[in-house]
């Protein structure tokens, strides 16, 4: 088997790498209050250099707080990349959310009892912008539920 860091993706998972703050808006969804939202993202691999490991924190305004733990890998027999997400809401990540790269845009999907979730990262210079897209059972089109852009930042 290849170790999965020979593999393009795997590489392209270092842009993540360090912390990244900024603010968005959560959009009316089934999950939570919707409002304008301020994010910190910390990323970074393990020690095994196979897992990148990330936090998130989100506030509202309203203060309601939101924090996320995750963990990407690469699918060593797909090439894809593999997304963990466990978060204050709950919901156990049965499997992986699954994507791939284009260009600088990674967009991974995962099915849910709850109906298809839709990821997107797309970089920029020194900042990406993030989407949250779901298609909720028994609905035909996919909504925005989150999108933000965050900025990269230096490390206190």
């Amino acid at each position: 088997m290849t170790h999965p860091d020979s593999h393009p993706n795997a590489f392209k998972l270092s842009l993540f790498i360090g912390q990244w703050s900024g603010g968005g808006e959560v959009l009316p969804n089934p999950w939570g209050p919707a409002g304008a939202c301020e994010g910190v993202w910390q990323f970074g691999f393990d020690k095994s250099g196979m897992n990148l490991l990330h936090d998130y924190r989100e506030t509202r305004g309203d203060g309601f707080q939101f924090e996320a733990h995750g963990v990407f890998n690469i699918d060593p027999q797909t090439k894809e990349v593999i997304w963990f997400w466990f978060d204050s809401l709950g919901f156990p990540p049965l499997n992986p959310a699954r994507g791939d790269w284009d260009t600088d845009t990674l967009i991974l999907t995962k099915k849910t009892p709850r109906g298809i979730g839709r990821s997107t990262f797309i970089f920029k210079h020194k900042y990406f912008e993030y989407t949250i897209e779901a298609q909720v059972n028994g609905e035909k089109n996919f909504s925005t539920i989150m999108r933000g852009e965050f900025n990269k930042t230096p490390v206190r």
